[in-house]
């Protein structure tokens, strides 16, 4: 696939453009599809939208698809529509995966559709993506029948990949259905990282946790192993990227259970990254071409909201780098981070939203189903000769342009081009 754009839709001018995509592929297949349409494309512009759309652009939008949320953790997928003359260049599965990342994030566990009997080739599409028929209804009156599928999201971590604590909270509750008691609880004199709950056949089980980001040894084991067999804890559970021989040794004598790498990449389906060999001095971030315009308006200090999990080990002082969007596709512009804020969508806008380069009904538009923004304090902004083409790609791949943590060795390529 050439170069192209896969984003939500969100202003008024791509909300539009949803009418001349859709609208002579449906509007004889389903009845009253254009007062559809119309009505779903003022419920993705409410403040509080019941529904969103994903597109691709190349050149135009090509491809879109229509999610309604329901208050019952389901999404109905409304649409999945990709131009006849694109239709075999790969982007089914990209439009699919951010369909079910933005039903994560939005909270959703479950995504359900309707689709024509015979739309056969939409309909081995979502099979070979896990849906399951659950029954079939002539569901619009039209005297043409259509499958009922669904399909439940598995647990997927949405993260910081690099926050190795939440990983492993997230490895307890996602393998052994644990639920967070209390973090950091100080046993007999000592911290520890989790208190958490296990229930099986209604009795609960305490377990005392400890997850570190480094390789352990025997020592540390057996202080959690001691001090949980000194208080009321009944299960001693230790998560560390690897264990050295006598700490493996000690915890099978001693019945502590411990989980390393490998164990959680069989859940996240990927070994969890290492933080950069050299240290942590900055952040990629994407960015539309208009909203860096419009931080690039204004007087300090700047304001860049984002709603993904990274972002937490940012300090005052380090570097934002931003990847501006198709049509650019570039970095021009770097800002020096202040201070961070992170919280819910209200919280966030009630704080700091008249700093933000957002009107309100943007800002919820874009962050509404969002459980958790950031919001980054700039100081100073500055630009740079732009970086991009081959250049870019081997500085920052593509992969890495939306929010990935940057080190000091990249940086400094990208700050010679001053």
């Amino acid at each position: 696939m050439s170069d192209y754009r896969l984003d939500r839709i969100l202003g008024e001018e791509e909300v539009d453009q949803l009418g001349a995509l859709l609208i002579p592929k449906f509007k004889d297949s389903y009845p009253n599809f254009e007062l559809w349409l119309e009505n779903a494309q003022k419920d993705i512009l409410r403040e509080k939208n019941p529904k969103i759309a994903i597109g691709i652009w190349k050149e135009g939008l090509i491809a879109t698809s229509i999610l309604k949320f329901t208050a019952s953790n389901t999404a109905e997928l409304k649409s999945f529509f990709i131009d006849d003359s694109f239709r075999m260049e790969g982007y089914s599965t990209e439009l699919y995966e951010e369909i079910e990342m933005q039903c994560r994030k939005a909270g959703v566990n479950r995504i359900s559709t309707d689709i024509y009997l015979d739309n056969i080739s939409m309909i081995e599409f979502l099979i070979s993506k896990e849906f399951i028929v659950a029954g079939k209804d002539d569901l619009y009156g039209n005297s043409r029948e259509s499958y009922i599928l669904s399909k439940t999201l598995k647990d997927k971590y949405l993260g910081d990949p690099y926050d190795w604590e939440n990983l492993g909270e997230w490895y307890l509750k996602t393998k052994l259905n644990a639920i967070i008691v209390k973090p950091h609880p100080t046993v007999l004199g000592r911290k520890f990282d989790r208190h958490m709950r296990i229930i099986i056949e209604n009795y609960p089980l305490e377990i005392l946790a400890e997850i570190k980001d480094q390789k352990v040894d025997q020592d540390i084991v057996e202080i959690l192993h001691k001090k949980c067999m000194e208080s009321d804890y009944h299960l001693a559970i230790f998560i560390a990227r690897e264990f050295t021989d006598r700490a493996i040794q000690y915890a099978r004598d001693h019945g502590v259970i411990i989980f390393d790498k490998r164990d959680l990449s069989e859940v996240l389906g990927k070994i969890p990254p290492v933080f950069r060999e050299d240290s942590i001095n900055g952040m990629v971030v994407s960015i539309k071409p208009k909203y860096l315009n419009r931080i690039l308006e204004r007087g300090p200090p700047f304001y860049y909201v984002k709603g993904g999990p990274m972002g937490k080990y940012l300090e005052k002082g380090q570097t934002i780098v931003f990847y501006t969007t198709a049509p650019e596709k570039n970095v021009t512009t770097l800002g020096k981070v202040e201070s961070l804020k992170l919280g819910s969508p209200r919280e966030i806008w009630d704080s700091i939203g008249d700093k933000t380069v957002f009107t309100e009904k943007e800002f919820f538009n874009f962050a509404g189903l969002k459980r958790k923004v950031c919001a980054i304090e700039l100081n100073e902004i500055w630009n740079i000769k732009p970086l991009e083409g081959d250049d870019l790609d081997g500085i920052i791949p593509k992969k890495d342009r939306s929010g990935s943590y940057i080190d000091t060795k990249k940086l400094g390529l990208i700050l010679e081009r001053k």
